[in-house]
């Protein structure tokens, strides 16, 4: 499906939680974003723990949902990148809710330009503890195991999930991953990207780098929840961090 003409919104690590303050905000931002906006990408962990089981749908998800289900139902075109507080959406909210939804990126036209729209947990390949839960916790047979367990089993260990997410490898947090983000992106741009996107990170970036004749820029989201900031690319202009 095509992304429609006109400027872009991207963010990422909003990490919404029950009883949160920053859920009425972050509605209030999606109710109010400018008109001229036709395209919203969010890049991964809306919410402290997001998983595609109907069980484990609580308040604070139903009130974020229906807002984007406004937006989108405005002619907003929705697209969503999962992080690593995310888990099996599709199975949940796919096509009904978002124009695409990736496991782990997309590359799309985006206001005449290529872009390259990850979460980033896995640009840090040195990480090696987070990448092996990641692939036991994206695994469909330990999903298939999970869904049979009974709701209020499920519900708990989604709340001991949120709890263990929260203090996961603060040692690979400390510090910006340069090197390996720079690798990273060198290989998209080699493979034409003009912009790459990334969420995870929680700090707020630009970096360019020149593979040959091509030249491809890097950025690096904020967390939403930490100061409303996000990245505004539109045709014509050069992308531009902004507060809501």
């Amino acid at each position: 499906m095509p992304i429609p003409d006109g400027a872009v919104a991207l963010l990422g690590d909003a990490h919404l939680r029950e009883s949160d303050g920053e859920v009425p905000a972050f509605v209030r931002f999606l109710d109010t974003l400018p008109r001229d906006v036709r395209t919203l990408a969010i890049l991964g962990d809306l919410f402290a723990v997001w998983i595609g089981s109907p069980g484990l749908v609580r308040r604070h998800h139903h009130e974020v949902v229906t807002a984007l289900k406004s937006l989108r139902a405005r002619g907003c075109s929705l697209l969503y990148v999962e992080g690593n507080h995310d888990f099996f959406l599709r199975r949940l909210y796919g096509p009904d809710l978002f124009d695409h939804l990736a496991t782990d990126a997309l590359d799309l036209d985006l206001a005449g330009r290529r872009a390259h729209m990850a979460h980033g947990d896995l640009v840090n390949r040195r990480d090696r503890q987070y990448l092996a839960w990641r692939a036991l916790s994206k695994n469909r047979l330990f999903f298939f195991a999970f869904s049979l367990l009974p709701a209020r089993t499920r519900l708990g260990i989604a709340h001991r999930l949120e709890d263990r997410l929260a203090r996961t490898n603060q040692n690979f947090r400390r510090g910006f991953p340069l090197a390996e983000c720079e690798a990273y992106a060198r290989r998209r741009i080699r493979g034409g990207a003009d912009i790459v996107v990334l969420g995870h990170f929680h700090e707020e970036r630009r970096l360019v780098f020149k593979e040959g004749e091509r030249q491809g820029a890097v950025f690096v989201l904020p967390a939403w929840r930490a100061g409303h900031r996000y990245l505004r690319v539109e045709p014509g202009a050069d992308p531009v961090f902004v507060s809501t």
